[in-house]
């Protein structure tokens, strides 16, 4: 797929105020900050914040109890544990591999991730030097294998190594100084954005395991694809101003396609509406049609795009010198109706509708 250049004039630094239509309400897990303290606690028995360099208010900063106790509110207190503690985890890698030039990222890049698939392929190597990071993802492993089946162990793993592809993807990039076309990003995101890891999490935290025939069927893909590239979009609305211009950003690939920064902010809302009037009416269509346990998925997939919308507005990972974006919620979307966009890699969702 082609790659543009970055125009100079990219960068901005100012704070827009955002609009996004999301009528899904805010639900929260009642036991979140009784898990969070189980949280904290298995990361100090690892000893996540000396060893690995993540001070305890870093962790705190990112409010992973808060989101992750609105995505799955109903939730058992052990998975939501599984769920909240992977959270706090991914925000640690997340800023590993951020950290430094690009020769620095990819030499960390290079050197973590075989250690990282490692504890998840082979759990019962014998290995005495990992890091605080490694051993805990593969003590997060163990605790997964303990609390569902084996499928849904798999299936976390392979949405763990689609997030290890996307690192690699971003890292590309930002070797070339390149950005995807919008069509190839609106995909790719699905990768190094983690919106696969989280969408697996949202199965395997929920409580049921959904029937493989619909898991894959083109309309519950449709909208498992819908929410992780929505839920990414909401954190490129939130995060652009503090990002570099060559970092992938909807609103950098949109200003690299020929657009001033005031269009790419107006089109960025105006795809992340229609994705979401498209996600609520395939969702009312399909869930007569499925099982109760992927009539559950569904239904937490809705809450989880609300829950990480609000975090979006909240979190100090998104503040920069200017403040933090200002992000309420419209109460219509900035464009109604359902026809797909002019991007072929999701105008196919919008193909599963009656």
């Amino acid at each position: 797929m082609a790659t543009q250049s970055v125009p100079d004039h990219i960068a901005d630094q100012s704070v827009p105020a955002l609009a996004l239509y999301c009528p899904i309400p805010l639900s929260f897990h009642p036991n979140a900050q009784l898990v969070q303290d189980r949280s904290f606690d298995w990361m100090e028995r690892l000893r996540l914040f000396g060893d690995a360099t993540m001070p305890r208010e870093n962790a705190l900063a990112t409010e992973s109890a808060r989101v992750s106790g609105s995505m799955i509110p109903d939730a058992s207190d052990d998975l939501l544990l599984f769920q909240m503690t992977y959270m706090y985890w991914g925000f640690l890698l997340d800023d590993l591999f951020d950290a430094g030039s690009i020769t620095e990222r990819r030499r960390q890049y290079r050197a973590l991730a075989p250690r990282l698939l490692r504890v998840l392929e082979a759990p019962l190597a014998h290995v005495t030097d990992d890091l605080p990071h490694v051993a805990l993802l593969g003590d997060m492993r163990r605790y997964l294998t303990a609390q569902v089946s084996p499928s849904l162990v798999r299936l976390w793993i392979d949405s763990y190594q689609a997030w290890l592809l996307g690192v690699a993807f971003e890292l590309d990039d930002a070797l070339t100084g390149a950005l995807p076309g919008i069509d190839e990003y609106l995909f790719t995101k699905m990768f190094d954005g983690a919106a696969r890891a989280v969408t697996t999490t949202v199965e395997v935290c929920g409580g049921t395991e959904l029937p493989a025939a619909e898991r894959e069927s083109p309309a519950v893909t449709a909208l498992t694809h819908a929410a992780g590239v929505l839920m990414n979009l909401y954190a490129d609305l939130s995060s652009h101003a503090k990002e570099s211009p060559t970092d992938r950003n909807i609103i950098n690939v949109l200003r690299a396609d020929g657009r001033d920064r005031d269009h790419a902010l107006a089109g960025a809302v105006e795809l992340c509406d229609r994705i979401m009037v498209l996600f609520l009416e395939l969702r009312t269509q399909t869930l007569p049609r499925v099982s109760p346990a992927t009539s559950v998925y569904l239904t937490n997939l809705g809450t989880t795009l609300s829950g990480i919308l609000d975090w979006c507005a909240i979190t100090a990972r998104f503040t920069t010198g200017a403040g933090r974006p200002s992000v309420s919620r419209a109460e219509q979307p900035s464009r109604s109706g359902l026809t797909p966009p002019p991007y072929p890699n999701i105008a196919w969702w919008w193909d599963q509708l009656d």
